[in-house]
């Protein structure tokens, strides 16, 4: 199978690439330096030179901050930008997936969101991402729309890498402060990756939350985080109004994959166990 891949030098792209290269897929991947999403006619001739049999659309605006002051680039990448691949993979011939977020559900819930529950996002990154899945549904009919939790993952090089961040603030302070209030599920890259290519295979289509199992508080998350990590510091539980953001975020962004375990598809792990693994890989 040919595989065109966005955003693929983020921590998920990297182990996306490597679970489908791993299994024989050809894969053709894109950093944001490589493909214009904005145009539609650079995204077009790039997927129609490549052919591809699948389209992963993992590239996106993701500072969520950032989108409360930049909204017309977050549009531009996030909506525009989807529908774009959208259009270009309907005309290859390509079925899309297109991995969407957590937030999309906002707040009206304590427990676990299922993939039936009302969307309400609050800030402006995760109405974006909502309308981009509108986009899929309105431009595609062969899609699979993924909905991750709190990603972890990647080489330790990684930008974006949560663990590694943690252990740099945590060499300088031997107190780390986080939120007890803020609810989600951590979520191993390598982990989705593997559930992905098992969805594929097994010849889905439609929405999917695809998360790690159990939940977790940033507060918990962190905690267990050093612990893994052999580090002695003290994790301190706080409140989220700590953090000054300019974006609300909810306050669970926790999921259960529902529709995984209705189809009798579900091969993800306890969180904990896979940050271990992580951690012991990697560390």
């Amino acid at each position: 199978m040919k595989v065109f891949l966005t955003g693929a030098s983020g921590i998920l792209g990297t182990d996306l690439m490597k679970q489908f290269q791993e299994n024989n897929h050809e894969v053709l991947g894109f950093s944001s330096a490589d493909i214009n999403l904005t145009d539609l006619n650079d995204v077009g001739r790039k997927m129609e030179a490549f052919k591809p049999d699948l389209v992963i659309h993992s590239a996106a605006m993701t500072a969520v901050d950032l989108c409360e002051t930049a909204p017309e680039l977050a549009y531009a990448i996030n909506v525009k930008g989807t529908a774009h691949m959208a259009l270009a993979a309907r005309a290859a011939g390509s079925k899309l997936v297109y991995i969407s977020s957590c937030g999309v559900y906002g707040n009206g819930k304590t427990t676990p969101y299922h993939e039936m529950d009302a969307t309400r996002p609050l800030n402006y990154h995760h109405q974006t991402k909502l309308e981009a899945e509108k986009q899929v549904k309105e431009n595609h009919e062969n899609y699979l729309i993924v909905r991750p939790g709190w990603l972890f993952g990647g080489s330790r090089q990684h930008k974006k890498n949560f663990v590694e961040a943690r252990r740099q603030e945590a060499l300088s302070n031997p107190v780390l402060k986080s939120a007890f209030d803020k609810q989600g599920s951590p979520t191993y890259t390598k982990d989705l990756a593997q559930q992905l290519l098992r969805v594929l295979n097994d010849g889905h289509t439609g929405l999917f939350n695809m998360v790690n199992e159990g939940e977790a508080t940033r507060f918990s998350y962190v905690a267990e985080l050093i612990h893994a990590l052999g580090m002695d510091n003290r994790v301190e539980p706080v409140d989220s109004s700590r953090f000054v953001r300019a974006a609300r975020m909810p306050d669970n962004e926790s999921l259960e994959n529902r529709n995984l375990n209705l189809n009798n598809c579900n091969q993800m792990r306890h969180w904990k166990l896979a940050l271990r693994d992580y951690i012991n890989t990697n560390y």
